[in-house]
Parts: C-alpha cells; sequence; structure tokens
C-alpha cells in the first residue's frame, strides 16, 4: 500500500519538473531541452524509488535542470541533468564532496548513487 502523502511528494516534485520551463523563463535562464526535462523525468522517479522524500526541482543557468536533495549542513545529493542527456551527480556527506557524470542519465541510479543515498539514510543528521 502506498502512502498518499508519499505519493504527494512525487507529484509535487513533478510539478516542478513540469513548471520549470517557466521557471527558466521567468529567470531569463535559457530553456531546458527536452532530452534534460525526459532525463530529469526518468531520474527524479527512480531515485525516489529508493528514497521516497520531497525534491527540489528547478531550472539551473546553462539548462540544466536540477534534482536537489538537502538532508542537512553539509549534507546533499544534487543531480544536474544536461541537454544532452547526461547528468552530473554531486554527493556532499559531512562536508565532504565527490561527484560523477554520466554521459546518459538512464544509467541512474547506480551503484555510486546508490550508496550515498544508503549513507545518507543510514546516518541520519544528528542532533545540535
Amino acid at each position: 500500500m502506498v502512502d498518499t502523502a508519499d505519493t504527494n511528494l512525487l507529484e509535487d516534485a513533478l510539478a516542478d519538473l513540469k513548471a520549470s520551463p517557466d521557471e527558466a523563463e521567468e529567470e531569463h535562464l535559457p530553456l531546458p531541452s527536452d532530452k534534460a526535462l525526459q532525463s530529469a523525468d526518468h531520474v527524479l522517479r527512480a531515485i525516489y524509488r529508493i528514497w521516497p522524500r520531497r525534491f527540489e526541482v528547478y531550472p539551473m543557468p546553462n539548462g540544466e535542470i536540477a534534482i536537489d536533495a538537502p538532508a542537512g549542513p553539509g549534507r546533499s545529493i544534487l543531480v544536474l541533468c544536461d541537454s544532452a542527456g547526461g547528468a552530473l551527480c554531486a554527493v556532499n556527506f559531512d562536508h565532504t564532496c565527490r561527484r560523477v557524470h554520466y554521459s546518459d542519465a538512464r544509467l541512474l541510479p547506480d551503484g555510486f548513487l546508490r550508496d550515498a543515498i544508503g549513507s545518507l539514510v543510514q546516518r541520519p543528521q544528528e542532533a545540535d
């Protein structure tokens, strides 16, 4: 049984993705390509299946679509889907950044991203 609240989190992120061309236009940014939008849709759905949470989705200055998952100070995952169908995955964990570039965003999620998500989930942010 799927939790309706969880489903709404994905629907909200997909709505942000759908609105990203309009947001780019309003912000005077290059419009994301159809390939970037398709890649971001794939990546968002794939990541959500293994880490159901609210992702921030927005256009970037070079026409990419960002899928952003902040998890507290010094902890985040950012996937940038580019206009050619590739992606850059950046993981910030305990203020250490690791990045991997993919020529095809459909390769995500791979072991690198799954391990990063597992690290963030297994070791939640400690209270200050």
